[in-house]
């Protein structure tokens, strides 16, 4: 076995073999080593034994920038101290090629999604996905999963805390995918803090000219967006339960919607009356030469396979096209006062609010309570804690009496602006 002192000059000076790699073991650190192929190339390994195991050698890395015999013999050292813990080397690395390539955030997304939100939040993996990407991504990306740590995961959702729900959300879905790569035998541990404070109940209610903004604004928007924000009004469904409506939930016949369980969020099957605002937007869709609504594919969809989404930007092209409309409704209304004109300005709002307005207005509209809660599929009562169907029908001519009362103060509120043609004319169709 042949033995040199490495260092730079020997190294250097070490011949080349004529067939099979050469090596040369160093007097003074047992198991360093250098090994020279018949090409000439120069690279530093280290030979160690486990108990009980066989010999194993790996290389440590190539003579040269930046492996210079000090670093090489310095990167022994710390080995051969991980081999006397009972670690074996060569394995450690394995495992962290695999999780550089494997365990790395931005591929585990990917692998999360495809062997858990799909098959496990079956109506909601994208707009988990769509989080991660959103907020967490950004902050993790290159990190493999083992070495993200507590405080990582914090900053991200501290990045949030303007938004108390979407913190939560966010904070949600990451827990998922830790402690689902925990059970995936790909983490030891999960990272996740603590969840953040619940948020505040939203008290958030639309004023009558806000409400009056949305819906004219909504003609400024893109088909179908703008027909997508007005359903949204008229029915006070979910955001999500209107942008993904089928046609084939619709009977026209009867003037009714029956979303189907498996795709509502309390997985109840839920009929909604359609009072004449929403059969408007929906004749809109279906085409002014339609003899009856079409009885497949989606509503509201750019690409004829799926869903509209972009949500934000559809609620900030939304705000843009409001604020002008609420200024005219606010000088006009200073004019017949006598009162000196002011900015009109529009506080923070979500499409979700629209849902807590028109069921505030129900209250104002004698509505009871019970009522309104059927209307926007609520558990509540005797509902509360029930799995499956129950009774579709319930409640059925007070929920029609409850959607008609709220359409007949949403036409008053259109009708009264559209008397002023000073104020705002109401186009006759979407453009």
């Amino acid at each position: 076995m042949a033995v040199l002192k490495i260092t730079k000059r020997n190294v250097d000076a070490a011949p080349k073999p004529e067939k099979n790699d050469a090596y040369f073991w160093d007097t003074d650190l047992r198991g360093f080593g250098l090994r020279v192929t018949k090409n000439g190339v120069r690279s530093y390994v280290l030979q160690y034994r486990l108990p009980g195991r066989p010999a194993r050698r790996m290389t440590i890395g190539i003579h040269g920038s930046p492996w210079t015999p000090e670093k090489a013999r310095a990167r022994a050292e710390e080995i051969l101290m991980d081999v006397k813990r009972g670690d074996d080397p060569v394995v450690s690395a394995k495992k962290r090629s695999r999780a550089a390539i494997d365990l790395e955030f931005a591929r585990y997304i990917e692998t999360f999604t495809e062997g858990y939100l799909k098959s496990e939040w079956k109506d909601t993996w994208a707009d988990a996905k769509r989080q991660l990407e959103l907020h967490a991504l950004p902050h993790l990306k290159g990190r493999p999963l083992p070495e993200i740590e507590r405080y990582e995961i914090a900053k991200v959702i501290q990045r949030l805390k303007d938004r108390p729900a979407l913190a939560r959300n966010t904070h949600a879905v990451l827990r998922k995918l830790f402690a689902w790569a925990v059970d995936q035998g790909d983490l030891l541990s999960s990272p996740m803090p603590p969840a953040p404070p619940l948020p505040k109940a939203r008290k958030r209610v639309l004023t009558p000219d806000e409400i009056v903004a949305v819906w004219l604004a909504s003609y400024k928007l893109n088909r179908p967006a703008g027909q997508f924000v007005r359903l949204l009004v008229a029915t006070l469904q979910r955001r999500n339960e209107v942008a993904e409506l089928p046609w084939s939930e619709l009977d026209g016949l009867h003037m009714v919607w029956r979303q189907e369980g498996e795709r509502v969020k309390n997985e109840n099957d839920h009929l909604v009356p359609l009072n004449t605002h929403a059969l408007a937007v929906l004749g809109e869709m279906a085409g002014e030469k339609a003899k009856a609504w079409p009885r497949k594919g989606l509503i509201f969809t750019t690409t004829g396979t799926t869903a509209i989404s972009g949500f934000s930007k559809i609620k900030a092209k939304l705000d843009k096209e409001m604020l002008p409309i609420l200024q005219r409704l606010a000088d006009k209304r200073a004019d017949a006062l006598g009162h000196e004109r002011e900015i009109a300005f529009l506080p923070p709002w979500r499409l979700h609010d629209i849902r807590r307005t028109g069921t505030t207005q129900m209250q104002a509209l004698g509505i009871p309570i019970e009522v309104t809660e059927k209307v926007i599929n609520h558990k509540s009562g005797e509902t509360a804690g029930i799995r499956g169907v129950y009774n579709l029908h319930a409640y059925t001519d007070e929920k029609r009496k409850a959607m008609d009362a709220w359409g007949a103060y949403l036409g008053k509120l259109i009708s009264d602006v559209k008397k002023d043609s000073n104020v705002i004319a109401l186009p006759a169709r979407a453009v």
